[in-house]
């Protein structure tokens, strides 16, 4: 088992976006530290969901090991 973080290799973004009906987007982005490449994004109408979502996934960059972190957040091995 690696003692690599995935803090090393990935960081998180939270972007704000005009949406429907003059409503607020959130997209919480997860980006390859090293080049700003977008792994994925997951998009939220309501702010508390996304800061919430966005506090989880900032933990498990410290928290869970490389191998942890992939598989709870379908993070593929090329990424």
């Amino acid at each position: 088992m690696s003692d690599r973080r995935p803090r090393q290799d990935f960081r998180v973004l939270t972007r704000r976006r005009g949406g429907y009906d003059g409503g607020m987007m959130y997209d919480v982005q997860l980006q390859v530290a090293a080049t700003g490449a977008l792994v994925w994004a997951q998009t939220f109408s309501d702010e508390d969901q996304a800061t919430d979502f966005e506090s989880q996934l900032d933990t498990d960059l410290d928290d869970l090991d490389d191998a942890a972190f992939r598989r709870k957040y379908g993070v593929p091995a090329s990424a």
